[in-house]
């Protein structure tokens, strides 16, 4: 695993009249915190790329080391320091904080897969860490150039190795947003993550507004985030 520095901010968070650690629901958050060997999945708006930002920077806080896997190249150190700076209480050093992500990125579905089986058990151990995220899980896998019937053989290896992990005790969080428009003969992907997640949480947009729906909870009012839009301001093409 290495660690990486972005050079500029990637997102745009609009102001919101909502402190950040009630961005996610508190169910998730709990999950997120507690749920020792469980596979949690976050799939739905694309909006759940930055959300993973405040997630990560909110374990920070707590002290967790945080591994974390970048199959979308967007990635945003520069936030996620923001959001320390903004929201700790005790003023511990952001750069001993930071310190806690050991980062390793996938630009292809080949070298994701080698991440995930090869060397992130191992990272588990060297860092002390119990809690992986995995951000962008999918979107090397839309890349068309890649033959289908490969994508999801390795795709089925991928989902279980981390299912592996997660039976041996690690939180794995896998954010797995909706693709592109154009990769229409993929969109069965998220439905495979969906599947083999624990637990699953949606983000969708309704009526111009987020609002994050946990799954394990019967149909019912979701966790609205009307004052907030989560949008990038470039997305790396593939």
């Amino acid at each position: 695993m290495t660690k990486d520095v972005a050079q500029s901010s990637l997102f745009e968070v609009a102001e919101t009249d909502r402190i950040w650690r009630s961005i996610a629901t508190p169910t998730a958050m709990e999950a997120v915190a507690r749920d020792q060997g469980r596979l949690i999945g976050f799939c739905g708006h694309r909006g759940l790329l930055t959300l993973g930002h405040y997630l990560m920077a909110w374990r920070l806080l707590q002290d967790e080391s945080v591994l974390l896997v970048d199959g979308a190249n967007i990635v945003d150190l520069p936030l996620i320091l923001r959001l320390l700076r903004e929201n700790q209480e005790n003023q511990k050093d952001r750069r001993t904080l930071l310190s806690r992500i050991h980062l390793s990125r996938a630009f292809t579905v080949h070298q994701l897969e080698a991440v995930i089986g090869e060397r992130l058990e191992g990272a588990f151990h060297k860092y002390q860490s119990r809690l992986c995220f995995v951000s962008g899980l999918l979107d090397t896998f839309y890349d068309e150039e890649v033959p289908l019937w490969e994508a999801k053989r390795i795709l089925r290896r991928v989902l279980e190795r981390l299912r592996h992990l997660a039976d041996a005790g690690r939180r794995v969080i896998v954010i797995a947003p909706d693709p592109p428009g154009t990769a229409t003969k993929r969109r069965g992907f998220v439905p495979r993550v969906a599947k083999a997640a624990d637990r699953l949480f949606t983000l969708v947009n309704e009526n111009g507004a987020l609002a994050l729906k946990d799954e394990a909870v019967a149909p019912g009012k979701p966790w609205a985030l009307p004052a907030m839009q989560l949008r990038m301001k470039r997305y790396p093409p593939r």
